[in-house]
């Protein structure tokens, strides 16, 4: 089993599927996912007693908690020593979140982190429209881009728009694009015309 000395906080729209994704890769769950409702200080004590218990089976157990920016202060603070000290024979903690500057930045600075753009299942629909409104934006078309856009699902046209960008390299001629499409991704449910103002 590969070391695992710092915990993983992914972030941005695929982040809950991602960290579920990585839990049989580094070891077993060994409890629901926490905070799925707004993380309680009552969950974070749970989570701090069973990365204290003792270890059970072979793999490593694995706790997955988020989303981490939508837990209070406190319930964070709680959270704090065990996620920088923890025995990763016995327990790995896996975060998630869908915007990563509203977690504390001491859980910030402990976690590697990964953001969770592109889509789990590939989406040709949405990625035929991505890659047409990526050519529109970047040669300014602003009516192919509004026919592009028509009626079509935002959020899957975003998540496809940033794998798109992500397989084809960020460079100076889309970084902006990249970083626009990065910030109206960070909403739960972005509307269409939120989905259009970030290839304008």
């Amino acid at each position: 089993m590969d070391s695992y000395t710092s915990p993983i906080l992914f972030h941005g729209p695929n982040a809950r599927r991602a960290a579920m994704a990585k839990v049989s890769v580094i070891g077993r769950l060994i409890h629901e996912p926490f905070g799925e409702e707004g993380l309680k200080i009552a969950e974070s004590r749970e989570i701090v007693e069973l990365m204290n218990s003792a270890s059970v089976g072979d793999k490593p157990g694995v706790i997955v908690m988020g989303p981490m920016d939508r837990a209070n202060r406190a319930s964070q603070d709680v959270l704090l020593k065990n996620i920088e000290e923890f025995n990763d024979r016995i327990i790995r903690p896996i975060l998630w979140a869908f915007d990563e500057t509203e977690v504390i930045p001491t859980i910030r600075s402990r976690c590697l982190r990964q953001w969770c753009p592109g889509l789990m299942m590939r989406n040709e629909e949405a990625l035929e429209a991505a890659r047409s409104a990526v050519e529109c934006s970047l040669i300014r078309d602003i009516p192919g881009l509004v026919e592009v856009l028509r009626e079509k699902d935002a959020r899957q046209v975003l998540e496809a728009t940033a794998q798109v960008l992500a397989d084809r390299g960020i460079d100076d001629s889309t970084k902006s694009l990249w970083e626009r499409v990065r910030s109206i991704l960070r909403f739960k449910n972005p509307t269409p015309t939120e989905a259009l103002s970030a290839f304008l």
